[in-house]
Order: structure tokens, then sequence, then C-alpha cells
């Protein structure tokens, strides 16, 4: 009988923007420094938790994202096989690769274009494209479940809303959970893509606790889950982004064709290219999104 080989992707933020808002506060001593220190001690936890867990670790920032393990472009230093006599050797080589990579990504920042989003849409979709070519080589009689964990210290930036739900869905599809962890104010896309896919969502109330918030929640898989007492589920903020200039919204036009939303009417849909019919308006209200009728152009 063949054990279940379960795979945790972590996708770590790592805009400097939030420590360096922080460095003038003295609500927390959490740096920088720490909080790396701290989600490696997470990963190698998860790792020595089970031998059949898998890790993989992907770093972003605001312009660009990076594998932190396992390392591309040195497989040799992959250990395909996690047992009781290599497990040691398993955590030494995921201290030495993430912290090469770490150095690496870190020092290759610019400066200049610092902001106050991440790549998380990137990120999260490279995840799945992962996930999806291990779900291709897996061996028939192979029973292996994945499991996305996103911790994220940024704000949300509307701009990514249509990618980021796009590859929540993805997900959805394909069943794999995404989990998220937030260190900033509560971030609606990420509510969003825990609830509809099944993950722990959680803000972290403080800061200088997040090794223990990340093993409480992070470290069991969906099943041990049921039997632990889990945060209480906050009202998730579903309100759709508009086309035009990506901000959430209360109240849209829906276009009739491809149901691209917009904030204000306009007289042509810039996704499908139709035109609205002024003479022959039709609106209707329901939860919030007003239809406008629109005709294709010909």
């Amino acid at each position: 009988m063949s054990s279940s080989i379960k795979h945790l992707v972590v996708i770590i933020d790592l805009n400097p923007f939030y420590w360096s808002d922080k460095i003038s506060s003295t609500t927390t001593t959490l740096n920088f420094k720490q909080y790396l220190k701290i989600i490696i001690q997470f990963c190698n936890a998860y790792i020595a938790f089970d031998i059949n867990h898998r890790l993989t670790i992907i770093g972003c920032s605001n312009n660009e994202t990076c594998f932190l393990y396992p390392d591309p472009t040195n497989e040799s230093l992959i250990i395909p096989t996690v047992t009781k006599t290599n497990l040691f050797e398993q955590l030494f080589v995921i201290d030495r690769v993430v912290e090469n990579n770490l150095k690496e990504f870190i020092e290759n920042l610019s400066p200049q274009h610092i902001s106050s989003g991440s790549m998380i849409t990137m990120a999260l979709t490279q995840a799945l494209c992962y996930i999806n070519r291990l779900i291709r080589d897996t061996l028939p009689g192979e029973k292996n479940s994945f499991r996305i964990l996103i911790i994220q210290t940024t704000t949300d930036t509307s701009k990514q809303y249509m990618n980021f739900m796009n590859a929540v869905f993805t997900s959805e599809k394909i069943n794999v959970p995404i989990d998220g962890c937030i260190l900033n104010n509560d971030s609606s896309l990420l509510q969003q893509a825990c609830d509809l896919t099944s993950g722990i969502y959680l803000r972290v109330p403080d800061p200088n606790g997040l090794l223990q918030y990340l093993l409480w929640l992070y470290l069991t898989d969906k099943e041990v889950r049921k039997m632990l007492a889990l945060p209480t589920k906050v009202a998730v903020d579903y309100r759709p982004a508009c086309f035009c200039h990506h901000k959430l919204i209360d109240t849209g036009y829906v276009c009739s064709v491809c149901l691209s939303i917009y904030c204000d009417n306009t007289s042509t849909c810039s996704t499908c290219r139709s035109a609205f019919d002024i003479n022959n308006q039709s609106i209707s209200t329901s939860n919030g999104i007003t239809d406008s009728s629109r005709r294709q152009i010909r």
C-alpha cells in the first residue's frame, strides 16, 4: 500500500516596504530577519512532522518572484525521498538552499521600484503550474495531496484582482486549498481565496507570535484540522473589482455579453468591444450589480 504524499507550497511575501514602515514602530519587535527565520523554522517543522511531507517555497517581491526551494538550477540538492535516516540531512539542505537563494533574491531587489504591493498573483500562478506538473508526473496508484500557504505582509492591489481570482478558481477546480496568513490589514482577496478553496485565513493579531500561529493552523492537513479548534470565520468581502479602474465596488454595470463589470456606464465594453444601446437600455438590479444591455458591433 503506497503512502499518501502531502505537498505544501509556501509563498512568502518578501517586499521590504512593510518592514521599512515598521522600523519606527514600537508595537512589535519582529523584524525582517526574524520573520524569515520563523518561516524557515516552520518549514523545517513541516518536513520533520511526517516523512511523507514535501515542500516548495516561492518568494515574491513587488516586481519579481523566485523559487527558493527546491533550487531549479541545482537539482542535485533535492532529496526526492525523505526517510527517518536522512531527515536531518533534508533539513540541512533546506536551510542552505533557502538561505543562499534568499540572499541572492534580496540583493537583486531594486530600491528604486519598491512599492506597497507584491506579486502574489504571479507567485500563486507559478505554484499552480508547478503543482500541475507534479500531478501530471504522478504514477498510477499514488495518492498525492497539495496545499498552498500564502504568507503576506503587504496590502492588496486591486489591479491583480482579475488574475488573482482566475488563479483561485483554478485552485478550486483542481482541489488545492489555499491558506492565508497576513501580518498587515485584512486582505479581501486572500479572504475570498481561502473561503472558496476551503482554506484557513488568519490575520495575525500579534506578529511576535507568528511561529505559534503557523504551527497551530498550517502544520496539519485538511483532514486533521477537523479535530482542531480553529479560529471563527469572519465575514468575507465578496465585492468585485471593476474592469475600468480595478477598484472594489458595491454597485456597478455588467456587460450582458462578456459579464465584465464597470463602476460607471460606458458606451463600449473594453473587453468584448460591445456597444451600449442607449435607446434600448434594460437595467435590473441584483445583488448590488446593475445589468446594462449591450449590442455587438458589426
